[in-house]
């Protein structure tokens, strides 16, 4: 019986031992391994042909929701050339809201030919929508191993559906 305790207690003791050499009481000691860094915005990208959305809305709340729903259809990009892990950004500004929204998106070894940049959906309230269309840009830019650059820049009408 003293034995069995005598080996729970060295177990125990070992367990709390590492627990706290590799814990926060003492830095720079750890038994993890550091997973390998992913190298973003790395290679090139050069891109082709871009297909900017025609129809970007506010449409109007369903079941008397007060409010307006962002709906940006894709922007379809064709690569003549990719290479390691860079990033496309989507984004689209309505000044006369005040409003920019930009989605990045992360290249890799798995993405085709052609790619379909999305944009994250918004709302905006009854009191900010107040005309029927309003003017935005649409931009495409690029971060990579040579840098940052704009692919393309296209003004949208924003059409306000009720």
């Amino acid at each position: 019986m003293e034995r069995t305790r005598a080996v729970t207690t060295s177990v125990i003791a070992i367990i709390l031992g590492v627990t706290l050499l590799s814990g926060p009481l003492v830095p720079g000691v750890t038994l993890a391994t550091e997973p390998e860094p992913v190298a973003l915005e790395t290679g090139n990208v050069t891109v082709s042909t871009v297909e900017m959305p025609e129809d970007v809305t506010l449409k109007k709340g369903s079941y008397g929701a007060a409010s307006y729903y962002l709906d940006a259809p894709p922007v379809r990009v064709q690569f003549a050339n990719r290479t390691g892990r860079p990033t496309l950004v989507y984004e689209l500004t309505i000044e006369e809201l005040g409003y920019t929204r930009t989605t990045n998106h992360f290249l890799d070894d798995s993405t085709g030919d052609t790619y379909d940049l999305t944009l994250a959906s918004d709302t905006f309230t009854d009191e900010e929508i107040e005309r029927e269309q309003y003017n935005g840009t649409v931009r495409v830019s690029k971060r990579d191993g040579s840098g940052y650059g704009v692919v393309t820049t296209h003004n949208v009408t924003i059409s306000v559906v009720e």
